[in-house]
């Protein structure tokens, strides 16, 4: 009887852990499927806006931790519809912006989004950004699958030094 009496406290302890330990493997689960492995992003940002504009852009680095090429073919945000791949080009001595219909990210390799070079822009925004606040983007690649990012809001304007005399 004594041992019948410790298989049913053993088998509800095992299954209190069981019920505790489950909605975190499966959280796990679903995480992993959610933010596949393929790619890290780091870095992110996004800048103000000066007064009165409605486009901005964003920057971060993006690097390919398989051994397959990723393309990104589009990005999405709550900021705004319109968001496009944009790439700086000198053209007979002048630099210009074109836009990207896709960003390639080779196997093994690292692609930086950064002024001058590529980065992401956001058209058509309606609401100003604060520096300090954060927001997200999601890239959407063709078979390396979805990725979020957060962004840091950072102004263009710094702080001007205050006088002390």
């Amino acid at each position: 009887m004594k041992q019948f009496f410790i298989l049913v406290i053993l088998s509800s302890v095992m299954a209190l852990v069981g019920s505790l330990i489950a909605p975190r493997l499966m959280a796990q689960v679903i995480d992993e499927k959610l933010q596949p492995a393929s790619l890290m992003i780091s870095g992110a940002y996004i800048r103000t806006m000066p007064p009165g504009q409605k486009v901005t852009a964003a920057f971060l680095t993006v690097s390919n931790m398989e051994e397959s090429d990723c393309q990104i073919l589009s990005a999405t945000s709550p900021l705004t519809k319109r968001i496009e791949f944009h790439q700086h080009q000198h053209v007979d001595g002048l630099m210009r912006m074109r836009q990207m219909k896709s960003v390639l990210i080779a196997a093994g390799e690292t692609v930086v989004f950064k002024p001058g070079a590529f980065h992401i822009m956001f058209f058509n925004m309606d609401n100003p950004l604060m520096d300090g606040d954060k927001t997200e983007v999601t890239l959407q690649t063709d078979e390396c699958g979805d990725y979020s990012a957060e962004l840091d809001v950072r102004s263009l304007v710094k702080p001007k030094m205050m006088d002390h005399h």
